[in-house]
C-alpha cells in the first residue's frame, strides 16, 4: 500500500521553517547591538514564524510516527507491567459486595447530609455519635 503524500509534504515544510528560524535566529544575532538595523528587525519577523510553522508541521508530518511510538509505547508498559495487573485484578475482585454496595448507595444519594456507619455502613444521623445498628462509635 502507497503512503500519503501529504505527510511528506508537512515533513518538508517543516525542514523549510527550521531553515527559515535558523536564518531568523541569525539576522537577529547580527543585528542585536544595534536594534533599529534592518537585521533585527528582519530576525524577529522572522523567528516567531519559523517556530510556529516547524512546530505545527512537524506535529502533522510525523502523525503516523508518533501514533506507532505511542502504540509501542503502551504494548511495552502492559507487558513490564503484565504481573502486577493481574495482581491488581485479583484483588479487586476480592472486594466486599456489602462494601460496594454502601458506596454506590452514598455515591447515588449525594454526600449531602447523610452519613454512614463506618463499622457496618447503616445509614446513620449525621450529628450521631453511635451506630444504631451495630453500637460501634462513629
Amino acid at each position: 500500500m502507497k503512503k500519503p503524500t501529504h505527510y511528506l509534504v508537512f515533513k518538508i515544510l517543516a525542514a523549510v521553517f527550521l531553515v527559515v528560524l535558523s536564518v531568523g535566529l541569525v539576522l537577529l544575532f547580527t543585528g542585536f547591538g544595534d536594534f533599529e538595523t534592518d537585521n533585527y528587525i528582519y530576525g524577529a519577523f522572522m523567528m516567531p514564524i519559523g517556530f510556529s510553522g516547524t512546530m505545527l508541521c512537524a506535529m502533522v508530518g510525523f502523525k503516523p510516527e508518533i501514533a506507532r511510538m505511542r502504540a509501542r509505547s503502551a504494548r511495552y508498559i502492559q507487558e513490564q507491567n503484565k504481573e502486577d495487573l493481574q495482581g491488581l485484578a485479583s484483588t479487586g475482585a476480592e472486594i466486599q459486595s456489602e462494601a460496594v454496595k454502601t458506596t454506590a448507595r452514598a455515591v447515588k444519594e449525594g454526600f449531602s447530609e447523610t452519613k454512614y456507619c463506618k463499622h457496618c455502613g447503616a445509614k446513620i444521623d449525621v450529628d450521631s455519635r453511635f451506630c444504631k445498628e451495630c453500637g460501634g462509635e462513629q
